[in-house]
């Protein structure tokens, strides 16, 4: 075999010629993954999904919440209508945004004094 000199981005296979590589020596190394705050942080979204029912049955089933709800919110009185939101028994964290359109309802979560996950229910009225 002939001694050519091979770029490290290329190779030599008899009777093809010179062939890429593709593979980067100085590819950066990643630590083994631990999954243990990505399971904590899905258990407490478990959490929140169950208040977003508890909240949206609410809506769902009781017209004169979601009046009494659209009326504060109608008058920019986000105290009376996070009340209204809390009492519903949720159990986490609740801030709520409302707009002409409709009402952002988002619950949070954390996980040993971290912010983990989020959820936000966007409603249209």
């Amino acid at each position: 075999m002939n001694n050519f000199y091979l770029l490290p981005t290329q190779y030599y296979i008899p009777n093809q010629g010179f062939v890429p590589n593709f593979t980067n020596p100085y590819r950066q190394q990643y630590p083994p993954v631990d999954t243990a705050q990505f399971t904590k942080s899905a258990e407490a979204f478990q959490s929140l999904m169950i208040d977003a029912k508890r909240i949206i049955d609410q809506f769902a089933t009781s017209k004169q919440f979601a009046k009494n709800v659209m009326e504060h919110a109608q008058k920019s009185d986000t105290k009376t209508v996070s009340k209204l939101i809390k009492e519903t028994g949720i159990k986490n964290p609740v801030r709520v945004k409302f707009t002409p359109d409709g009402i952002n309802i988002e619950l949070d979560a954390s996980v040993e004094d971290v912010d983990c996950c989020k959820l936000v229910m966007a409603l249209h009225w």
